[in-house]
């Protein structure tokens, strides 16, 4: 293999971990940014910091290099210049000879990651990058461990994943620039979120990026394992718990300072139901859905009961919850209009099919019944409330 990183023909599903990059050109670009908090000092100081290696290395450098060996057989760094400079057969004594010297310099450090990501030895560089990603927050180094995780080998990163560590947080960052799927990290930061190295903010954005992505598949199991396990099919069915923003919770997808909202929306006390979700409507143009939750559905029939009461509700035919395939077009299922009660709670049911092609999730949301009514506006108050949701026999 030529290149670094480039996969041969009996690993055809890994990634090109570092593209391009030859070995000399992999350990100059890293030592760049490992360095930086340190200044270049001269050419014979035992303390030299590699800023950028010869490309290629000259005559001129390489005997400068074995000349500041001479002088100073300690030298650690000339021992890494010289070894991905020298291309001969000497190149790994002098790596070898410089680790004994100094075996956490991160340009050693470095130079064995390099190593082993030339022979495609992945388990071998992973070790020295994950240290320097912890320890010295190296950017091309956890450039090079996402696209080891896009590559399909997160597997072999799972072991360096210890309470307390701060290097994936700062690898899956980088995920986003190789534009990829986020799929290939799912296992390990379900991993992660376990051993509480993830935080709660930091798993809600990564099932954010999922459900974007449309793979609702690995977002559901991400937010399944960050709850602890297994959920009804409905979430907070009686809206007793704060709505959980970027998971299968309800959420309220138009945002605004509600001096411009058509209605306003929040989880109020009940009179003798404990938490209920409150709809304020003010006369403006409404942004549907209303409040919506992604179910979890498989194809088959089900059946949504709930509560509900209005209040002066000025509205023509009412609302509406409404099924929403995320695959097709298709809608699965719709309520009765519910109009004024006269601020009583009754109860509702409908019934829905979910079809084979609607996809992974469904969307369950309110709307109004007439989709015209939502320019429009309305007047009044909703709430609902103690919602169930089951599925029936075929």
């Amino acid at each position: 293999m030529g290149t670094l990183g480039i996969p041969r023909s009996h690993n055809p599903q890994a990634v090109l971990v570092l593209g391009g990059f030859g070995l000399a050109a992999l350990v100059a670009w890293l030592c760049v940014q490992v360095n930086l908090e340190r200044a270049c000092t001269v050419q014979d100081s035992p303390y030299l910091q590699v800023c950028a290696l010869p490309e290629p290395a000259s005559i001129e450098h390489l005997a400068s290099l074995r000349s500041r060996l001479a002088r100073n057989p300690g030298d650690a760094n000339a021992q890494v210049q010289l070894a991905v400079s020298d291309g001969s057969s000497a190149q790994a004594a002098l790596l070898a000879a410089a680790t004994k010297l100094a075996p956490n310099q991160p340009n050693v450090v470095m130079a064995h990651a390099a190593a082993a990501l030339e022979r495609e030895d992945w388990a071998g560089a992973v070790a020295p990058l994950v240290q320097l990603v912890e320890y010295r927050n190296a950017a091309p180094a956890a450039a090079a461990l996402a696209r080891l995780i896009a590559g399909g080998q997160g597997a072999l990163l799972a072991p360096y994943v210890t309470p307390g560590s701060q290097w994936l947080p700062r690898v899956l960052a980088r995920l986003p620039e190789l534009k990829t799927s986020f799929n290939a990290a799912l296992p390990l930061v379900v991993h992660a979120s376990r051993l509480g190295v993830l935080d709660r903010e930091a798993v809600r954005g990564y099932v954010r990026q999922l459900k974007a992505a449309g793979a609702w598949g690995d977002a559901y199991s991400l937010w399944l394992a960050s709850k602890g396990g297994p959920r009804n099919i409905l979430n907070n069915p009686g809206f007793d718990d704060a709505f959980e923003a970027d998971g299968f919770d309800w959420e309220v997808p138009a945002s605004g300072p509600p001096s411009r909202a058509g209605a306003i929306i929040e989880r109020k006390g009940a009179q003798e139901r404990g938490s209920a979700l409150d709809v304020r409507f003010t006369g403006r143009a409404l942004a549907t859905p209303l409040v919506r939750q992604y179910l979890f559905v498989g194809e088959g029939r089900y059946r949504l009961r709930g509560d509900y009461m209005t209040r002066q509700l000025r509205m023509e035919q009412g609302l509406a919850w409404t099924v929403q395939c995320t695959a097709s077009p298709a809608q699965a299922g719709r309520s009765l209009p519910l109009g004024d009660t006269g601020g009583g709670w009754r109860p509702f049911a409908f019934e829905f099919s979910v079809p084979a092609d609607c996809g992974l999730v469904a969307s369950l949301q309110l709307e109004t019944h007439a989709p015209f009514e939502a320019a429009l506006g309305a007047r009044g108050r909703a709430a609902f409330d103690a919602f169930s949701l089951e599925k029936l026999a075929p």
